[in-house]
């Protein structure tokens, strides 16, 4: 039987500081070759210090990977699709489809995430819940990144090097209030630091001539820090050089426990470093090897880099794990191809709380029978009244059934769910009640 336990707490600090969050393993999202779209998902399990792939045949490019609560949420450059993952199963229990080429998630609340298209200049509203676009918003050129303080949103519109602005959406309402021009060539990446300063990183342009064999023009990348509420741009970072990763996903990572933000350069494997406190440039540092960096994540705690490496766009790849010390490399393990966009799964500990009251306890029993050709008994275990929902999902994360939904009474419960209608293969099982989840397996043969 699953089993997921909630206990009542009475919490005795305000809210859990950022160093008490635990790093659980690392999400890493690969792109794969651009032309054959085998992207994929792979995940890194701290605690037995093992790989694996627990997502594959996209048929698309994974741009990136936002990590909310208990899913996250993949970006498909070139596909239709947000994918999302149970990432206490490690399986896609859900897809949003109808969006064109989308690039980056952000998740506004529990019901609503906005996500940008590069080709239709629009950011879409997700609706969460019922797992479908709601609404759109106009925005500049290639909209790329998404940063939310307080209640608007940022948009970077890259423009593929032409754009230089933000578009600033209130999230209440889902309207455009105003745009700030940056004048620098190509905002791309944003991060929100400790302060809520809004910080831009621009990539630069590259012109070319009508053949693509000279270049007419060229223009570096900048740092620019803004103040969300004014529009005031508080600190500007001018490179002599453009910036970016050698794939498309990643380009900064911030480290809220380091106060730093850790940024790409394009030319080389060097990785800048931002104090986040004074808003200044600190250092550059220059990791062992020769692969290009496809992104990184840093762990503050543990004083660790995972270091995205690109081998070339039809071989794995893999992460480089590098002490902050001396940046010499202590492990490695590989992943996808071309791993593009890096994230710490965490989990937060609280450090001062009073346990009382016994544990909630919400069961899921292996279906029976399973495998099965007609229909098949769900079984869950309640020991208080709540809301329940229980789903079950086909192999590409798309809702086919719902056998029981709303307000349950404590006790145990056979749901029989008839699936004559429905192709044979692999099901899931989705049970959530309240904040607890269980998962199952169902195989329906012929």
């Amino acid at each position: 039987m699953n089993k997921f336990f909630s206990f009542f707490t009475l919490i005795l600090l305000i809210s859990t500081p950022v160093s008490a969050q635990e790093t659980q393993g690392v999400y890493i999202a690969n792109q794969g070759n651009f032309s054959d779209g085998n992207g994929s998902i792979t995940y890194y399990d701290l605690s037995t210090e093992q790989a694996e792939e627990v997502l594959s045949n996209f048929g698309a490019l994974p741009q990136s990977i936002t990590l909310h609560d208990d899913f996250g949420f993949i970006a498909s450059n070139v596909s239709n699709n947000v994918d999302i993952l149970d990432l206490s199963t490690n399986m896609r229990v859900g897809q949003i489809r109808k969006i064109s080429s989308p690039r980056y998630v952000s998740v506004i609340d529990e019901g609503k995430a906005y996500v940008t298209e590069l080709w239709s200049d629009k950011v879409k509203v997700l609706d969460l819940r019922s797992q479908t676009v709601s609404d759109s918003v106009n925005t500049g050129s290639r909209p790329e990144d998404i940063a939310v303080v307080g209640n608007r949103a940022f948009i970077s519109n890259y423009g593929f090097g032409r754009d230089s602005t933000l578009t600033v959406i209130d999230i209440q309402t889902d309207t455009v209030i105003g745009t700030i021009n940056l004048e620098c060539d190509g905002p791309r990446h944003l991060e929100v630091d400790e302060e809520d300063d809004l910080w831009v990183f621009c990539k630069g342009n590259t012109r070319y001539n009508s053949d693509f064999t000279e270049v007419i023009e060229r223009t570096n990348g900048a740092a620019i820090v803004v103040n969300p509420q004014t529009g005031e741009i508080l600190s500007r970072i001018e490179f002599s050089h453009q910036i970016g990763a050698s794939a498309s996903g990643q380009d900064s990572y911030y480290s809220p426990e380091s106060k730093e933000i850790f940024l790409i350069r394009s030319d080389t494997s060097q990785v800048m470093i931002f104090d986040t406190s004074t808003n200044t440039y600190k250092e550059s540092i220059l990791f062992s090897g020769t692969e290009g960096v496809g992104g990184l994540a840093y762990d503050a705690t543990s004083r660790l880099f995972y270091i995205g490496r690109i081998v070339n766009y039809t071989e794995p790849g893999f992460v480089q794990i590098a002490n902050r010390d001396d940046l010499s490399e202590v492990g490695r393990f590989t992943a996808g191809i071309a791993p593009a966009h890096l994230v710490l799964h965490r989990s937060p500990q609280a450090t001062a709380i009073e346990e009382i009251g016994l544990p909630q306890i919400v069961e899921l029993s292996p279906a029976y029978p399973n495998p099965f050709n007609d229909s098949t008994t769900l079984t869950f275990m309640l020991e208080r009244t709540q809301e329940v929902s229980l789903v079950i999902y086909d192999a590409l994360g798309r809702e086919v059934a719902r056998p029981a939904s709303g307000l349950w009474q404590a006790g145990e419960h056979r749901v029989v769910w008839e699936a004559d209608q429905l192709p044979p293969g692999t099901y899931f099982s989705r049970l959530r009640a309240n904040d607890q989840i269980a998962t199952g397996t169902l195989v329906l043969i012929p």
